[in-house]
């Protein structure tokens, strides 16, 4: 099992390596159909503070975050989700994604 990974919280945030925008984290953990394969992210984002436009999320990882601008609200809820993120992930049947490869 993965060392306990700590997942920033719904409403942080951040910016991407690569970019200079901001974007909110929306949904953590997702399941991401990519050219007929299947691969998970950490982070789903929309625009900051644009919001989201359509229906198309900013993929990554924690470890393409460049900077944390702000951290969303935590509590004992969050830190349930976050134990149940990591179990989902240690048996995730998909590769982790790379989002330098979704262009």
């Amino acid at each position: 099992m993965e060392k306990e990974k700590k997942f920033l919280p719904l409403g942080s945030i951040c910016v991407v390596e690569g970019n200079n925008k901001k974007v909110m984290i929306i949904a953590r953990a997702l399941a991401v159909k990519v050219r007929d394969k299947t691969y998970y992210f950490d982070y789903g984002a929309s625009l900051y503070p644009e919001g989201m436009i359509g229906d198309s999320l900013i993929y990554f990882n924690q470890d393409n975050i460049a900077e944390i601008i702000h951290e969303g609200y935590k509590d004992e809820e969050n830190k349930e989700m976050e134990m149940n993120i990591t179990k989902w992930i240690d048996q995730c049947p998909f590769p982790k994604g790379d989002p330098l490869n979704l262009k």
